[in-house]
């Protein structure tokens, strides 16, 4: 079993965490590298990360990837609230990515414009709603849903992306597991 991906990418680290105690082969790719980019391409037609090989399954999409290897080895019970909470985490990863590809493209994201003010907009509602979960004693188990948390605070904070001094509750769970081995092996810093 292969995981293809990229050591910076929070969708790939989320599995690469999940997996730790799953014997796999992690493929570290970087997508904007002609060779790399070509056994994306080979692989995944949507040309995104992460992407795993079982065999001669291929499996596109961190959620997707987690759910088939949940089923395969029955690792966790995954609630309507788990799947919800998932869904929050990956609306404010992804308008954090893209903000992120159109600044690195020389736009300015800054501006007052509808794409740029429903991102903004997006990622305050997600991680106001997270912060409350947090209040209310969400994440207190190390699962799925917590590992995408911590990955989606963690690459905001390497990319210095936003401020969460206004979400105590994130930036304390953030640094209650910052210790454990797994993430510190799989920091995107290092």
């Amino acid at each position: 079993m292969k995981l293809y991906g990229s050591t910076t990418s929070p969708y790939v680290r989320r599995l690469r965490v999940w997996l730790e105690d799953v014997p796999h082969q992690f493929v570290n790719i970087n997508i904007f590298n002609e060779e790399d980019r070509a056994t994306l391409k080979s692989i995944n037609p949507a040309l995104k990360i992460p992407m795993l090989v079982d065999d001669w399954q291929a499996v596109f999409d961190s959620r997707v990837i987690f759910n088939y290897l949940n089923h395969k080895f029955e690792k966790e019970v995954t609630t309507i609230d788990d799947e919800n909470a998932i869904t929050l985490i990956n609306a404010a990863n992804d308008s954090f990515v893209e903000l992120l590809l159109l600044s690195r493209s020389g736009i300015d994201v800054k501006q007052d414009l509808l794409f740029f003010n429903l991102q903004r907009e997006r990622i305050d509602s997600t991680l106001t709603d997270l912060e409350e979960q947090l209040k209310l004693g969400a994440f207190q188990y190390w699962h799925f849903p917590a590992i995408c948390l911590y990955c989606l605070i963690d690459w905001v904070l390497f990319r210095r992306l936003h401020d969460f001094a206004k979400y105590p509750e994130i930036q304390a769970f953030h640094e209650h597991h910052q210790s454990q081995k797994i993430l510190q092996a799989t920091d995107p810093r290092i």
